[in-house]
C-alpha cells in the first residue's frame, strides 16, 4: 500500500521533484533535507505520533530504505533541521497540491462561490517549557496562580468539500490578537491563492472594520457570525425583522424560520453595506436513553452578517455556508488533534512548529486524495481513512516498498 501511495503522490502531484528541491540553513549537511522531510512525512502518513516512535522504526535494518535511502536521521536531527528550514518551501508545496486538487475537479460542489474559513487554535500548552515566542496567561490552581505557556495560531481552510483542504497557518506573536495574525496570514494567502476562493468565513471576532476592509481591498467578501458586541447592527436588524414575515424551510427533521435583509450601515468604518441573516431552527432528535428511543426537540437561534448581496448568495445557501464554517473545527482541528497528533509538540521552536504543522497538512491532504481518488469503492468500503494509514504503516515492514523519488534523493537508479 505504501508503494502505491508513493507512486500516486509522485505521478499526480510531482512529490519527488518537490522533495528533492528542499534545503535548510546547514552549511555541510551529512543527511539531506529531503531525507529528513520524508521521515517526518512518513511519520504523519502512518500516524506514528512522535519523532521517537519514528526513530524506533528507522533503527530497524532496511526499514524505510525504500523511502529515504540508507542515510536515515535521528529524532534529534529531524527536530533540529525542522527549525532551520524555511516554511516558505512547504507553503509552496501545499499551494501546488491544493491547486492540483482544483484542476483535477476534486474541489467541486453546487455552491455559486468558493469559501475559505479562518479560525484560531492553540496547538499545545505547558507549565514548564517555553520559548521566546510563547504566549502566556495566568490560571488559578490550588489557590495559587500558575503560568500557562502556549502557542496560539490561525489557520485558513477551504470549506464545503468532501476533502478537508487546509491552505496555510500562522503563529500569533506574544501579546498579539487573533485578527492581526489572521490578516498577516491572509496577506500571504491572497498572494499565493489570488483566485482560489471568493469569500472569507469567520466567527464574530472578525466582524471589525480593519479586517473586513482588508478583505474587501483584496477582492474578497466576508461572512461572519453576528453577536451582541455589534449592538447597533444587531438592534437595527432586530427592529427591521420584527416588521417582516419570516420565510420557512423544512430540511430533513428540521424547521427553519429565516429573516434576510441587506443595506445595513450600522458598523462604523466598514466600507460596504452589510447583509444580515437570522434563523430560528427547530430540530427533531431521536436518542437512545436507558434502552428506549426518546424523541427530543432542540431549538437554536443564529445571526450572521456578510458583505455579499442576495443576488450572489441566496438565503438558503447563505444559511448552509454559515453552518459549514464548522468544517474547520470538525474536519481539520478535531480530526487532526484526535487522530493525527496535531497538538503534540514535536519540537518547541517557532519555525519547527510551523514546519511540522505544514508537513502534517500536506500528508493529510495527500492521504485523503489517495483515499478518495485512487482507491476503488470496494477498498473504501473495507477501510476508513484511519485504516488506510494503518495499512501504510504495515507496508513499512515489507521489502517491496520503494518510492519513485528514491533515485533523486540518492543519485542512484532504483
Amino acid at each position: 500500500m505504501m508503494a502505491r501511495f508513493c507512486r500516486y503522490a509522485d505521478k499526480v502531484f510531482g512529490l519527488g521533484q518537490k522533495i528533492a528541491a528542499f534545503g535548510d540553513a546547514r552549511l555541510r549537511p551529512q543527511i539531506t533535507t529531503s531525507a529528513i522531510w520524508t521521515s517526518a512525512f512518513a511519520m504523519f502518513a502512518t500516524r506514528l505520533g512522535s519523532l521517537n516512535a519514528m526513530e524506533s522504526e528507522l533503527r530497524v535494518p532496511k526499514r524505510l530504505d525504500g523511502l529515504l535511502g540508507p542515510r536515515k536521521p535521528s529524532a534529534d536531527t529531524v527536530g533540529r533541521v525542522y527549525g532551520l528550514m524555511d516554511p516558505a518551501q512547504q507553503r509552496q508545496m501545499l499551494r501546488q497540491i491544493d491547486h492540483r486538487l482544483g484542476r483535477n475537479k476534486v474541489l467541486q460542489n453546487d455552491w455559486p462561490l468558493r469559501f475559505a474559513a479562518v479560525d484560531g487554535h492553540e496547538f499545545f500548552r505547558s507549565r514548564h517549557r517555553c520559548c521566546p515566542l510563547c504566549s502566556q496567561r495566568k490560571v488559578r490552581q490550588k489557590d495559587q496562580d500558575v503560568i500557562d505557556y502556549y502557542h496560539p495560531a490561525v489557520v485558513c481552510h477551504l470549506i464545503g468539500f468532501e476533502i478537508a483542504a487546509p491552505i496555510d497557518m500562522e503563529l500569533q506573536l506574544p501579546g498579539e490578537g487573533e485578527v492581526p495574525a489572521a490578516m498577516r496570514m491572509l496577506q500571504r494567502v491572497f498572494r499565493n491563492f489570488p483566485r482560489f476562493f471568493d469569500v472569507v468565513v469567520a466567527d464574530a471576532l472578525y466582524l471589525e472594520a480593519p479586517f473586513v476592509n482588508f478583505c474587501l481591498e483584496h477582492g474578497k467578501d466576508v461572512l461572519t457570525t453576528l453577536k451582541g458586541d455589534r449592538r447597533l447592527l444587531l438592534q437595527d436588524a432586530q427592529g427591521l425583522f420584527k416588521q417582516m414575515q419570516p420565510g420557512i424551510w423544512r430540511p430533513q427533521h428540521q424547521t427553519v424560520q429565516f429573516w434576510d435583509a441587506e443595506g445595513f450601515t450600522s458598523c462604523e468604518g466598514i466600507q460596504a453595506p452589510l447583509r444580515v441573516l437570522h434563523t430560528e431552527e427547530t430540530a427533531q432528535r431521536r436518542q437512545r436513553i436507558a434502552g428506549q428511543w426518546v424523541q427530543t426537540q432542540e431549538q437554536h437561534s443564529w445571526w450572521w452578517a456578510t458583505t455579499l448581496p442576495k443576488r450572489y448568495l441566496p438565503s438558503r445557501q447563505f444559511w448552509h455556508v454559515a453552518h459549514s464554517r464548522w468544517d474547520i473545527e470538525n474536519d481539520n482541528f478535531n480530526v487532526l488533534v484526535n487522530r493525527w497528533y496535531l497538538d503534540h509538540c514535536f519540537r518547541h521552536e517557532p519555525t519547527a512548529i510551523v514546519n511540522f504543522v505544514l508537513t502534517l497538512f500536506i500528508a493529510f491532504v495527500l492521504i485523503q486524495s489517495f483515499y478518495l481518488r485512487n482507491l476503488k469503492p470496494p477498498m473504501r468500503r473495507r477501510f476508513t481513512l484511519i485504516g488506510i494509514a494503518r495499512q501504510l504503516y504495515a507496508a513499512l515492514g515489507t521489502n517491496n516498498t520503494q518510492a519513485p523519488w528514491l533515485a533523486r534523493l540518492t543519485g542512484r537508479p532504483p
